[in-house]
């Protein structure tokens, strides 16, 4: 079968029997709820900007940049002292870095970047700041902005990078509190959410399969409210039967001293609570099933579950949706990946530059094996006879101009290819021929992955997922440079 676009698939990173769930959550922003960029991100944005001008004294210049939503992705990583954003492979090689909007040459990357001094605890401390879910792309617009206003207007703006990315992020978080995005998007949901006409259904077959259904989201109850009544419909509450708002989350999934709230459904007043301590969950959420707040224990004890690998979690944010439920409380996780739609597409589209790509590889690894043999027939004949090897000289000098053509187009036709996927980053789950940082994440902490939640629709609610098997390179020995080097000096003996 030829497939020439994406067609709903649901990806399975590790074997899930859905039998064995007996609860499905979701978070809401960017899983139940997809926001369209080009507005609704612009919000955030030119919110951030007016803040940082209005009452942080930034150049009112800033006011006039426009917002460009293609700019970034997710999966980078901020370096907040040095006003850079990078990108890495599996093992946190950086690959990509730009400093502001100019990309730094290989050799100031490689200079500030040394592959020699990269560890495993490398870019995780409080310097760096990961862009891990579609939110962060605002802020990494606006830092990258302001980063270029200061290199060119250093004595307007004398702040540090390190201060400057502070005030961007404290300036962007506050737009989702104050109202600045939200209470436009309750104006006109339309214009700032696209709306799934399969997600009802979706939820509605979910529902009807008898498993308990919770929405778990960090949004607050009447921005929650706006935004279930416009993708599923005035009796969103009906399909679910926890709803728990401003979850704090990661932190609903590791502080167990957090205090939970009832939320009163007419006005979204709050009423203290404990929780369920006396009878059956049952008889305490007749009192009422919508929350606020509150952590894990009280969560698995409303669901009636023992063991979170009877959870299945479906969220967008890699690290207080994925990574957080996965490792600390062993729940089933789908994360759901709205760009895999594109990549896809374009991987699909490009099936023949790939082509092109494996046969210079094999090409180039064929010249490196020709190099190698002729400069050890070289070194033979010098050491054995001391004699004349112009005639290997000369064979020498054709494979190693052969060598460096080769080298330098497969350079310039891989840059090519990531380039059809984002002109800037590349592919979203590659760096070079590595699987980038974000897609080890994914991998690693996603038993399930798709692009939206209503491609569960395609699909048995009773489905038992099967992963791929997993390849290594002695998995592929036929294909493995050393084997074909192999082969060519057995043929040249």
């Amino acid at each position: 079968m030829s497939l020439l676009r994406f067609s709903g698939q649901v990806f399975c990173n590790r074997n899930l029997n859905m039998q064995k769930i007996s609860a499905i959550g979701f978070d809401m922003d960017y899983t139940l709820s997809e926001y369209i960029p080009q507005s609704f991100e612009t919000l955030a944005y030119e919110g951030a900007v007016q803040k940082l001008v209005t009452h942080l004294g930034y150049p009112p210049e800033l006011l006039e940049i426009p917002y460009d939503h293609t700019k970034f992705v997710r999966g980078l990583v901020i370096d907040k002292p040095r006003g850079n954003i990078i990108k890495m492979d599996r093992h946190k090689y950086v690959k990509i870095a730009y400093h502001g909007s100019r990309k730094l040459t290989e050799v100031e990357r490689k200079t500030i970047y040394d592959p020699n001094n990269t560890t495993w605890d490398s870019f995780t401390g409080s310097g760096y700041a990961v862009v891990d879910t579609l939110f962060s792309l605002p802020d990494a617009f606006l830092f990258s902005t302001i980063v270029d206003f200061k290199d060119s207007n250093p004595e307007r703006l004398p702040k540090s990078y390190e201060e400057i990315f502070k005030d961007v992020r404290t300036s962007v978080d506050l737009c989702h509190r104050d109202g600045v995005i939200k209470d436009k998007v309750a104006l006109d949901p339309a214009k700032y959410i696209h709306k799934d006409e399969h997600l009802k259904g979706t939820l509605d077959m979910w529902r009807e399969s008898g498993r308990k259904m919770f929405l778990l989201t960090n949004s607050l109850y009447d921005f929650t409210k706006v935004v279930m009544n416009y993708v599923y419909g005035p009796a969103w509450q009906d399909v679910f039967d926890i709803i728990i708002v401003g979850a704090c989350k990661p932190a609903f999934l590791t502080d167990t001293n957090l205090p939970i709230y009832r939320v009163k459904g007419e006005d979204g007043s709050l009423a203290n609570t404990e929780g369920p301590m006396f009878g059956e969950a049952s008889s305490y959420l007749e009192e009422g099933k919508i929350f606020q707040g509150g952590h894990w224990k009280h969560l698995h004890n409303l669901l009636g579950v023992s063991s979170g690998s009877r959870i299945l979690y479906v969220g967008d944010h890699m690290y207080s949706d994925i990574l957080r439920s996965k490792r600390q409380l062993g729940w089933r996780t789908m994360l759901v990946i709205p760009e895999l739609e594109h990549q896809i597409n374009v991987m699909l589209q490009e099936t023949g530059h790939f082509e092109k790509l494996e046969e210079l590889r094999c090409l180039r690894d064929e010249l490196d094996g020709w190099v190698y043999t002729l400069e050890q027939a070289a070194a033979d004949i010098q050491r054995k006879q001391g004699g004349d090897t112009l005639t290997e000289e000369d064979e020498l000098e054709e494979a190693w101009a052969e060598q460096k053509r080769i080298r330098a187009t497969l350079r310039e036709e891989t840059r090519a290819y990531h380039m059809k996927f984002h002109p800037q980053w590349g592919q979203l789950f590659k760096t070079g021929y590595q699987n980038s940082r974000f897609a080890l994440q994914v991998e690693n902490y996603a038993c399930l992955y798709s692009s939206r939640v209503s491609n569960f629709r395609h699909l048995s609610v009773e489905m038992n997922f099967r992963c791929m098997s997993d390849v290594m390179p002695h998995d592929r020995i036929s294909e493995n440079p050393v084997t074909r080097f192999l082969l060519r000096r057995g043929r040249d003996k």
